[in-house]
């Protein structure tokens, strides 16, 4: 069965990556033509900040705006957009009639996708100037009250709504975009501390008026939410009543700035299913060298490939992993999310391989566990990390589950299985024996490597195990710790920090085939 495979174009890698200005063909040639052929069947086009804009609005002010009328324009990355932007306006048009042009020729829906809640234009430098003074603007400067502590909107103030509400119909009127996405995980606050079960029924009606109005106009209405539902719910988005009551056609989740590799993907399919509302899962196109929950940070070894090196794209094993685990809870299809801006080129294959559960069968994929959650709740030095697979003082052992996508049975019949392989970030073991590490009861097989490094404000061992062939199976499995030898005087905790489980199959394999 086909999946819906979406991809997210930030709106402003492209435009800064190469010289200016862009012609229409240039911006065709980068951004919709590769994914001419591929699985992907919505193209997202992102307004930046939603303040100042890459494409022409009926009262939004151009990208860079503000720096140019209040000091100059000395970031060449911002003048490239704005040249672009500027000759494409001569022509007659800009990046959103340009990308939304060639999705339609090539058989491509293309969405308008609104950041609700940006927050680059608030980031400030240690000498309190503004780290991103093109995303600014004078409506910004001149309604200080409408806007929290953080510098981000207030949506408990009815001229944000109204301010959001333009910005919407301004689209409508002038684009025949086939969807409008709200973007919510860019992001919490909404509300003033402390009021967000107050205002959450404001909330709720201003987006059930965008859905009927959006819905009227012939578009389809979808949204980007966070992959932890607690977290909306908290911040006073009522996502539980929203999916039931079918406001949206199709939801996409993910994180700000991480992956979460094991999300709860089933908690959105059984609400969204009664209204038909498509899920997608979103895979974040960059790991970023700072440490999160997942990626970031020295990695585990030299850096070729983002989970194993934190920094940069994900490997397509990882994205099959991510995809199969997810299309095995019920997910309608995949999100590629900033992959405009990861830094190096992306394994474009995956564009294909995830369009169908089939194509996934019996490839190679790596699966990764997030052992912190709220990811972007926790940041090295910013908080404190604490492993949820761990063992305690005086705790023996620890249980983990963790899910495989694939038939391994059949696998095992067709002769396919190949050895996985098992590397952990462990913190505070003294000794490789001080822990039995174990897959489903059966014990692992340690290859010898150990490599201690400085990552997350400690040291840590990266360790490597074999796990032996029948160990794995299709559906949970489980992750064990146990201890094996105390370390007298101690009373740290022994914490799995990473776990990434690099499994094989034989090469060759084509799906469908007879055995």
């Amino acid at each position: 069965m086909q999946k819906t495979l979406i991809y997210n174009d930030d709106g402003w890698s492209t435009y800064m990556r190469y010289p200016a200005p862009m012609s229409p063909e240039d911006i065709v040639r980068a951004t919709v033509l590769p994914l001419v052929g591929s699985g992907v069947k919505i193209y997202q086009f992102c307004s930046l900040g939603s303040h100042a804009v890459n494409y022409r609005s009926g009262f939004l002010p151009l990208v860079g705006e503000w720096m140019k009328n209040q000091s100059r324009i000395d970031k060449m990355h911002v003048w490239r957009i704005r040249a672009t932007v500027e000759h494409l306006a001569k022509l007659g048009t800009d990046p959103l009639q340009v990308v939304l042009d060639a999705c339609h020729r090539h058989g491509l829906e293309c969405h308008y996708s609104l950041r609700m809640n940006d927050g680059h234009h608030t980031y400030v430098r240690l000498d309190g100037s503004q780290e991103y003074p093109e995303l600014f603007s004078d409506w910004l400067d001149k309604n200080r009250d409408l806007r929290l502590p953080s510098g981000r909107l207030n949506y408990a103030r009815a001229e944000v709504r109204d301010y959001r509400r333009r910005q919407v119909e301004d689209v409508l009127n002038r684009y025949p975009v086939d969807g409008i996405d709200l973007d919510f995980t860019r992001k919490r606050p909404w509300f003033p501390a402390g009021e967000e079960s107050k205002h959450a029924p404001v909330m709720t009606d201003f987006i059930r008026e965008l859905s009927r109005q959006v819905r009227q106009a012939g578009r389809k209405f979808t949204a980007r939410f966070e992959h932890d539902p607690d977290m909306m719910i908290r911040s006073g988005l009522a996502v539980t009543a929203w999916l039931e009551e079918g406001l949206f056609d199709q939801i996409t989740l993910g994180t700000l700035g991480d992956h979460w590799p094991d999300p709860p993907v089933d908690w959105w399919v059984a609400r969204a299913r009664a209204s038909g509302c498509l899920v997608c899962p979103g895979i974040e196109g960059q790991v970023y060298q700072l440490k999160t929950t997942v990626g970031g940070g020295t990695g585990t070894h030299r850096s070729h490939d983002a989970m194993h090196d934190g920094y940069g794209p994900p490997s397509i094993e990882y994205m099959r992993a991510f995809a199969a685990r997810a299309y095995q809870l019920g997910a309608h299809g995949i999100s590629f999310f900033n992959f405009t801006c990861c830094d190096g080129e992306f394994p474009r294959a995956a564009l294909k391989e995830l369009a169908t559960e089939e194509a996934l069968r019996f490839l190679p994929k790596q699966y990764v566990l997030a052992p912190w959650w709220p990811a972007d709740e926790i940041r090295i030095y910013w908080s404190l990390f604490l492993s949820h697979v761990r063992l305690d003082p005086g705790q023996n052992e620890v249980h983990h589950g963790f899910l495989i996508a694939d038939d391994m049975a059949e696998a095992r019949r067709l002769d396919l299985e190949r050895p996985a392989l098992l590397t952990l970030e462990v913190k505070n073991l003294n000794r490789i024996t001080d822990v039995a590490f174990r897959i489903n009861g059966q014990a692992l097989d340690w290859t010898g490597h150990l490599y201690n490094h400085f990552d997350h404000g400690c040291w840590i061992d990266v360790v490597r195990f074999r796990v032996p062939l029948g160990c794995l199976q299709k559906g949970q499995n489980t992750f064990s710790m146990l201890r094996q030898q105390e370390c007298p005087g101690f009373e740290g905790a022994v914490e799995m920090r990473k776990f990434i489980l690099d499994q094989a199959f034989a090469t060759g394999f084509s799906p469908g085939r007879l055995a």
